[in-house]
C-alpha cells in the first residue's frame, strides 16, 4: 500500500532514480572505462591497477565521512531534491568529461573519477531515504525490490547504448579527444543520468521536512559514539554492522568477477560482457521477485535466505569447472545480487525512525562504502596467501558470510515508530 497522497506515478519516478544512476557503475566502474583507464590513461604501468584499486578507495573513504552528515541535513531541510538534483548534475559532467581523459591526464582523471563516484553514492542514498516516506511498513520489500529491478534494466541499456557505440563509431578523433570511442561512451553514460535523472525529480513530490530533535551539525559525533557503544538504536546499527560483513563478501565477488572469469575459466572480452548483462538481468529478477518475498516472510528470515543463498552461490562458483556450471554460478550470484540490495534497503527503511531516514541511510552508505574497502582488499590479501588460486580465495570469503549470519540472529525487527 502507498502512504496518502503518494500516486504510483511518483513510486515510478522514484524507481527512475535508480534506473537513472545505474548506468554509472555499469560502464564506468565495471566494463569499460575501468579497462580504459588501466590501459590508456595508465599507459598499462604495472601499478595501473593498484591506482584504480586507490582512487575508488579514496572516493569511497569520501563517502564514507560525508554520508551520515549529508543524510542528518537531508532529515532536517527536507531538501531531497535539491541534493538528487545537485548529485545528478556532477556526477552527469563528470562522467562526460572522462571521456576527455588520456595518457597524460592522470591527476584530471582522477579528481573526475572521485566526484563522480561520491557523487553517484550520495544520490543513491537520498534516493534509498525516500522509500518509507512513498510506501508502508508492509510493502517496503515489494517497492524496494522494483527499484533495483528497473535500476538494473537502467544499467543493462547504458551498457548496450555504450557498446553500440564503440562497436560501430568509425569517425576520426579530433585532437583534444584522444580515444572518440570512450569519449562517446561517457557522454552517453552521462547524458542517460542527467535526463533520467531530472525527468524523474520533475515528477517527484518534495519530502517535507522532519522533527528532528538534534542538529545536524552533531551528527558525527552522534554516530561514531553510538558506532563505539551501541548505546542508541541498538538493532539498527546491529544491521547496519550485518549488512557490512556481508556486503565485504559480495563486493569481492563482483569487483574480481571479470578477473576471475579470465583467470580460471578462461574467458574473453567477448564473453565477458556477455556474462555483465546476463548476470544483471537476473539480478533485476532476483530484486524484483525478492521483494514480494519479503514482505511475506519478514526481513529478518528474508535476509537469512539471502545469506544462505550467497553461501551456495560462492561454493557452486568454487567449483565450477565446466562452462555451463561456471554460468548457472554467475547467475545465481545476480540473482542473490539483486535480492542482498534490495531486502538490505527495506530492512534499513523498516528500522529507521520516520524522521531520521536520510540520516539512517547515510550511516548505511558509510557501511556499504566501508565494506566496497574491505572486501576487494579482503580479496587481493587472500589471492597472495594462497598463491593466486581462486577458488579457495573465493571459499575463504564465506567467512563474512558466516559473522553476518551470526549477528543477524540478534537483530529485533521492530520499527522504530
Amino acid at each position: 500500500m502507498l502512504r496518502q497522497g503518494i500516486s504510483k506515478s511518483n513510486c515510478f519516478a522514484w524507481a527512475c532514480l535508480d534506473f537513472a544512476n545505474s548506468g554509472y557503475t555499469t560502464v564506468v566502474l565495471t566494463t569499460v572505462f575501468n579497462v580504459y583507464f588501466v590501459t590508456t590513461v595508465m599507459g598499462d604501468r604495472q601499478d595501473a591497477t593498484f591506482y584504480w584499486t586507490m582512487l575508488l578507495s579514496v572516493s569511497y573513504l569520501c563517502t564514507m565521512i560525508l554520508s551520515p552528515i549529508i543524510g542528518a541535513f537531508v532529515d532536517s531541510k527536507g531538501n531531497h531534491k535539491i541534493i538528487l538534483f545537485i548529485t545528478t548534475v556532477v556526477c552527469s559532467f563528470s562522467t562526460m568529461l572522462l571521456g576527455l581523459s588520456g595518457a597524460g591526464t592522470v591527476f584530471l582523471t582522477l579528481i573526475l573519477l572521485i566526484c563522480s563516484n561520491i557523487a553517484f553514492a550520495i544520490h543513491q542514498n537520498v534516493t534509498a531515504s525516500m522509500l518509507a516516506s512513498l510506501t508502508t511498513l508492509e510493502s517496503l520489500g515489494k517497492l524496494s525490490g522494483i527499484g533495483w529491478a528497473w535500476g538494473f534494466i537502467g544499467g543493462i541499456l547504458s551498457l548496450i547504448l555504450s557498446l553500440l557505440w564503440v562497436e560501430n563509431v568509425n569517425l576520426q578523433s579530433p585532437q583534444w579527444i584522444t580515444d572518440l570511442k570512450i569519449f562517446g561512451s561517457m557522454v552517453i553514460t552521462g547524458c542517460f543520468f542527467l535526463f533520467f535523472g531530472l525527468t524523474a525529480l520533475f515528477f517527484i513530490n518534495k519530502i517535507k521536512s522532519n522533527n528532528v530533535t538534534e542538529g545536524w551539525k552533531d551528527i558525527s559525533s552522534r554516530f561514531f559514539l553510538n558506532l563505539l557503544f551501541l548505546k542508541n538504536n541498538t538493532d539498527l546499527m546491529r544491521l547496519c554492522f550485518c549488512i557490512f560483513f556481508y556486503q565485504s563478501g559480495i563486493t569481492a565477488v563482483i569487483t574480481v568477477s571479470s578477473i576471475y572469469a579470465t583467470k580460471v575459466m578462461g574467458f574473453s572480452l567477448e564473453q565477458i560482457i556477455t556474462l555483465i548483462i546476463f548476470a544483471n538481468l537476473s539480478a533485476c529478477l532476483g530484486a524484483f521477485f525478492f521483494g514480494y518475498i519479503q514482505d511475506h516472510l519478514s526481513h529478518k528470515k528474508s535476509l537469512f535466505a539471502v545469506l544462505l543463498f550467497w553461501v551456495a552461490a560462492i561454493i557452486i562458483l568454487a567449483v565450477a569447472k565446466t562452462y555451463p556450471i561456471f554460468i548457472l554460478a554467475a547467475n545465481l550470484l545476480g540473482i542473490g545480487l539483486g535480492a542482498a540490495q534490495s531486502a538490505g534497503r527495506a530492512a534499513i527503511a523498516f528500522l529507521a525512525p520516520i524522521n531520521k531516514q536520510a540520516e539512517w541511510f547515510g550511516i548505511w552508505g558509510f557501511f556499504v562504502n566501508c565494506s566496497a574497502i574491505v572486501g576487494p582488499l579482503t580479496y587481493g590479501v587472500l589471492t597472495l596467501i594462497f598463491s593466486n588460486n581462486h577458488r579457495i580465495s573465493a571459499l575463504s570469503l564465506l567467512f563474512y558470510f558466516a559473522i553476518a549470519l551470526f549477528i543477524l540472529r540478534k537483530v529485533n525487527f521492530k520499527p522504530a515508530r
